[in-house]
């Protein structure tokens, strides 16, 4: 029953998207969504700064020229060149205007470019300033100056005030605004992208532990000499998960082998002094030996002696649970194991047969006789005697045996456990019917092998009905 649970598992479909990949994958999209906005900021500021710069470098340029057209004489300042100061760009409003303005040290206005008529007043910001050069923002109307300041001194080099010049930063605000607006559109598509793309790298990193995976699932008792054969360094993680796993299967390996030799020898050990036990019992009470008073006695011990053969036969095939797949290779008639052998060895019980002729099935006749002898005997044991039926139909190249009892029956949460081995049901102990749990678990083992299925429902008004479905050999 081990194995078939086993085998259960492995049939379990995986899905594409695991728990595992999920949660890898969120990880991975939250670390490429982390490094694309970081991206965008150092990208945004860059643009800032390079805008700056190139800002930066034309109101140096016009302050530089405009503070060559003021010359000091008598210490006070003299224009000689008006037409520096009466530029387009200080006579317009456009996002290439100059404002420009002239302070002395008292933050008094001595002079302001024509522009500044159409334009918000732009107060002097700063006089205290190292250098003979500053430049800084103002958040002025809705676009924001770029302002630059410069200083003038008198002719005995004393500062006497300040050139203030401002220009819109327009273009770089749109290129800003431009930046945070794509990032805002494009968030959904990236988040796809990364999504894809987490998704197909984590599976790609997963690929080698799923065929890690595939293979240990090949591996059970009966094929346990399959190793992880995957290619890996040996000092990585998967190298070692692989060296791990195949060091694990050796023991095992060597485990099930000694106890799979030890089953086999004990029951062969066994089966040789019941065999001679029971074969004397025989010889002694066919010859009429035995005293009357004694023949009762000999006649226990010949019943538990074949019950004993029974047990260690039963213990012999489960022993040898992988060699049965070798033994469904013969034909033998169903109809006519029933009539000539099971018929006669339940003729003095309540056992009525319903059996179609000439069915034929593939696979151990000696075994499958121990499955028809275990579903039976359990029918009487578990029925206090009571008929049990047995009726074998076929149908679409199936035979469909049933074996009906009107016992105690099966509560549901037990139908699949009876087939365990060593398994006794809450109701056999309390009432205290005698068994070892052996034989269903024979009777599931024998019928997967010849591949059949069996289950049990209930037989109403009670109990059980035991239904085995086989495919039939099919001569026409």
């Amino acid at each position: 029953m081990a194995k078939d649970t086993f085998s259960s598992q492995n049939k379990v479909k995986v899905p594409l998207i695991t728990k595992s990949v999920k949660k890898n994958s969120i990880w991975v999209i939250l670390l490429l969504m982390v490094v694309f906005l970081i991206f965008n900021f150092f990208m945004m500021l860059q643009i800032q700064s390079f805008f700056k710069n190139t800002i930066d470098d034309r109101l140096h340029h016009e302050l530089g020229h405009i503070k060559a057209s003021i010359v000091c004489e008598n210490n006070s300042f003299k224009i000689v060149n008006p037409t520096e100061l009466n530029e387009k760009a200080m006579r317009e409003v456009s996002e290439n205007s100059f404002f420009l303005q002239i302070y002395d040290t008292s933050k008094n206005l001595l002079f302001e470019s024509k522009n500044l008529e159409n334009y918000e007043s732009i107060p002097l910001m700063t006089l205290d300033f190292k250098g003979d050069y500053l430049f800084n923002d103002l958040n002025i109307k809705y676009t924001g100056l770029r302002t630059g300041y410069t200083k003038l001194y008198d002719c005995n080099g004393n500062l006497k005030g300040f050139i203030q010049l401002s220009t819109p930063k327009i273009k770089m605000n749109e290129v800003v605004e431009k930046i945070i607006n794509l990032t805002l559109y494009s968030l959904p598509v990236v988040i796809f992208l990364f999504a894809l793309i987490s998704l197909f790298f984590i599976k790609k990193t997963l690929n080698p532990i799923n065929k890690i995976i595939d293979v240990a699932n090949e591996i059970s008792a009966t094929n346990i000499s399959k190793r992880i054969t995957y290619e890996a360094e040996s000092t990585d993680e998967l190298g070692r998960l692989k060296q791990t796993l195949n060091n694990l299967f050796d023991r095992l390996e060597f485990q099930i082998n000694q106890i799979s030799h030890f089953s086999d020898n004990a029951s062969h050990q066994l089966m040789t002094p019941l065999t001679a036990i029971n074969t004397e019992l025989e010889f002694i009470m066919r010859n009429g030996h035995p005293k009357d008073e004694c023949r009762e006695s000999f006649e226990i011990i010949k019943s538990q002696t074949e019950k004993m053969i029974q047990i260690v036969k039963t213990l012999l095939i489960l022993a040898r649970e992988g060699e049965t797949d070798n033994a469904g290779k013969k034909v033998f008639n169903f109809s006519t194991l029933i009539e000539d052998d099971l018929s006669q060895e339940f003729k003095d019980q309540k056992v009525s047969f319903e059996i179609e002729k000439n069915i034929y099935l593939m696979g151990e006749s000696d075994y499958f006789k121990m499955v028809m002898e275990n579903l039976i005997s359990n029918g009487l044991k578990y029925s206090n005697n009571m008929e049990v039926t047995v009726s074998a139909t076929v149908s679409e190249k199936r035979v469909r045996i049933k074996v009906k009892d009107q016992g105690i029956g099966i509560p549901d949460n037990e139908k699949e456990k009876v087939f365990e081995r060593f398994y006794r049901g809450n109701t056999s102990e309390i009432k205290g019917i005698k068994g070892y749990g052996l034989g269903l678990s024979l009777v599931k083992l024998v019928v997967k092998q010849m591949k059949g299925e069996v289950h049990i429902e209930d037989n109403h008004p009670h109990g059980s009905i035991f239904i085995v479905d086989i495919p039939i050999v099919d001569f026409v």
